[in-house]
C-alpha cells in the first residue's frame, strides 16, 4: 500500500483549515506545535493567534514578562509549556532570531521534544523526518496490525519513516494528524472514509480499535488539599507557586495539603501569621484531574485582620491580572465575587499592577 501518495492525494482535499497552516515561518510553526502537545488543535486556535498579535516574532515574545506570557497562556494548561517557550525564545533571540534547522539543534531548545523537533524541522525546513505521535502510531500500528506493545510513538520508527513521503515530508506529517483526528479516532474510526482503508489490515481483521496495543495505564495518585480564601484588610490572600514545582510561576491562594477541619485549619494559619480571624465559612468542594494525578479540594473562607507580610493582599483587578491554573478556577470565581464592590479599610492601596506583585514575591 502506498501511504504516502493516498494520504497526501487525501490531505490536499481534505485538510483542515487551521491558522498555522500554510506557512514555513519557522517561528509561528513552533509555537503552534508547543501548544499542540497534549491539546486539540480546535482548543489551540483562538490561543495562537492571541499570542501572536502581542508576540508577532519571537523578539516581541522574549522580551515579554513572565507573567503576561503565563497570563496569556491562561486555561491552555500544562503551564511548563509556557515557562520553556519563553526561555526558548529568549535563546534564538540572542542568537539573533534565526531557529535551528536541524532536528538535533531544535531539541536542544527548552520544551522541544522529539516529536516537536520533527514536526518543525519537517514542516519548516523540509527535513525528512517522521513526526511521530499518537495520532499516527494510532493510524499506522491500524494499518499494518502491529501486534507489539507500543509504550511511545518512536517505537513505530521504522514503519513511519519506511512510509514517509519523500518530497513533501511536512505536509506527510501533518496529513497524518489530521487523518488521525478526524478519520482514524481512537473510538468508532470512520474507516469508510478512509483514504488508506484498502490494504489497511486492522480494518480487514475487523477490529482497528484493538490497536494500537499499550501498556496497562497507571493509578493516578490522589491528593486532598485544602484552600483558603482569605479576606485581609487589602484584599483576598494570593502567593506565586514556585518556579520548580507543579504549576510554577502560576498564582495561588495559600493552601494545604489534606483537608483540614476548622479547628486545624485555624492552628495552621495562626502559625502561619494571620491573627484576628473570623467568620470561618465552608467552601464547596473540587476536583482537578492532572496527567499523573488527582487534586480532591475542600475550602475555608475567612477573615483576617493580619496576614504575613510576604503574601499579596489582591483586589478583583490584580486577581483577573494574573494567571492561575484551572484547577483554581472555582475557587477563583468564588474570590471575585467576594471582591466585589471591595474597598481597602487601610490607607495602603491593595495591590494592582504586575510590577508591584513582581517586586513582592
Amino acid at each position: 500500500m502506498d501511504i504516502s501518495k493516498r494520504l497526501l492525494i487525501w490531505y490536499d482535499e481534505n485538510a483542515r483549515s487551521l491558522p498555522w497552516r500554510g506557512t514555513r515561518d519557522p517561528y509561528r510553526i513552533w509555537l503552534s506545535e508547543i501548544m499542540l502537545q497534549q491539546t486539540r488543535a480546535e482548543a489551540v486556535a483562538r490561543y495562537y493567534d492571541r499570542f501572536l498579535a502581542r508576540f508577532p516574532d519571537v523578539h516581541a515574545l522574549a522580551a515579554a514578562g513572565e507573567d503576561e506570557v503565563l497570563k496569556l497562556w491562561e486555561g491552555l494548561g500544562y503551564y511548563s509549556r509556557a515557562r520553556n517557550l519563553h526561555a526558548a525564545a529568549r535563546q534564538v533571540s540572542e542568537a539573533g532570531g534565526r531557529f535551528p534547522e536541524s532536528v538535533e539543534g531544535l531539541q536542544a531548545l527548552p520544551g522541544v521534544g522529539p516529536y516537536a523537533a520533527r514536526a518543525i524541522a519537517s514542516i519548516a525546513y523540509g527535513a525528512r523526518v517522521p513526526a511521530l505521535d499518537g495520532n499516527q502510531m494510532r493510524v499506522l500500528s491500524r494499518c499494518f496490525a502491529v501486534e507489539r506493545i507500543l509504550k511511545t510513538p518512536f517505537d513505530l520508527e521504522a514503519e513511519a519513516t519506511a512510509c514517509l513521503s519523500s518530497d513533501r515530508p511536512g505536509d506527510y506529517n501533518q496529513a497524518l494528524m489530521d487523518l488521525g483526528a478526524r478519520i482514524c479516532t481512537p473510538k468508532k474510526p470512520k474507516c469508510s472514509s478512509c483514504p488508506l482503508a484498502p490494504g489497511c489490515r486492522g480494518r480487514e481483521e475487523g477490529e482497528p480499535e484493538r490497536y494500537p496495543l499499550r501498556p496497562a495505564p497507571a493509578v493516578k495518585r490522589e491528593e486532598a488539599r485544602t484552600v483558603f480564601l482569605i479576606e485581609a484588610p487589602r484584599g483576598i490572600c494570593i502567593r506565586r507557586r514556585d518556579g520548580e514545582k507543579l504549576l510554577g510561576g502560576l498564582y495561588e491562594f495559600p493552601s494545604a495539603e489534606g483537608w483540614l477541619d476548622r479547628a486545624a485549619a485555624e492552628a495552621l494559619l495562626a502559625e502561619a501569621g494571620f491573627g484576628g480571624m473570623a467568620d470561618f465559612t465552608p467552601l464547596p468542594p473540587a476536583k482537578h484531574v492532572f496527567t499523573h494525578m488527582v487534586w480532591r479540594m475542600q475550602g475555608w473562607r475567612l477573615r483576617a485582620e493580619r496576614a504575613p507580610g510576604e503574601l499579596l493582599q489582591a483586589d478583583a483587578e490584580a486577581l483577573r491580572a494574573r494567571a492561575f491554573p484551572s484547577a483554581l478556577r472555582k475557587y477563583r470565581e468564588i474570590a471575585l465575587e467576594l471582591l466585589d464592590g471591595f474597598s481597602p479599610v487601610s490607607e495602603d492601596s491593595p495591590l494592582k499592577a504586575p510590577s508591584e506583585c513582581d517586586k513582592m514575591a
